[in-house]
């Protein structure tokens, strides 16, 4: 268990979709585009919010074109924590260890998921800046 995927929660909480609600549309999503075999329900989504467990292909990727466009900013399997991913490592010195950690505490997140959130954030304005730059 990864624990609590906070980008996902904060998507679908600005977003206002609900679990049941993020599911009904992912299926529809789903049938639009010719995956018979997608059958989301709220639990499901539940425990890609509350244990971090990551969806199934296609489901990633309906997911960020859902809410890409109902939030009207590129959001990706990445950046909302539900694409597989491997282990990165980041070398700190000791100061910038205290320093992420004071700010992880006063995020009142562990240390490794408010790291996580820094980068996957960063990772989101990127490819965002990309987008805009490239118009694709």
């Amino acid at each position: 268990m990864r624990g609590p995927n906070y980008a996902l929660a904060l998507a679908l909480a600005e977003v206002g979709w609900n679990r049941s609600e993020t599911a009904r549309r992912i299926n529809q999503r789903a049938e639009e585009q010719g995956h018979p075999g997608v059958a989301v329900d709220r639990s499901r989504v539940s425990r890609w919010v509350r244990r971090g467990e990551c969806p199934r292909p296609p489901v990633p990727a309906l997911l960020a074109d859902l809410l890409t466009e109902h939030l009207g900013r590129v959001c990706t399997p990445q950046s909302l924590g539900i694409a597989r991913s491997f282990g990165l490592v980041v070398v700190l010195n000791e100061q910038e260890h205290c320093a992420l950690a004071e700010h992880a505490a006063a995020a009142n997140m562990p240390l490794e998921h408010y790291a996580r959130a820094l980068l996957v954030g960063h990772v989101a304005r990127c490819e965002a800046a990309y987008v805009q730059s490239t118009g694709t």
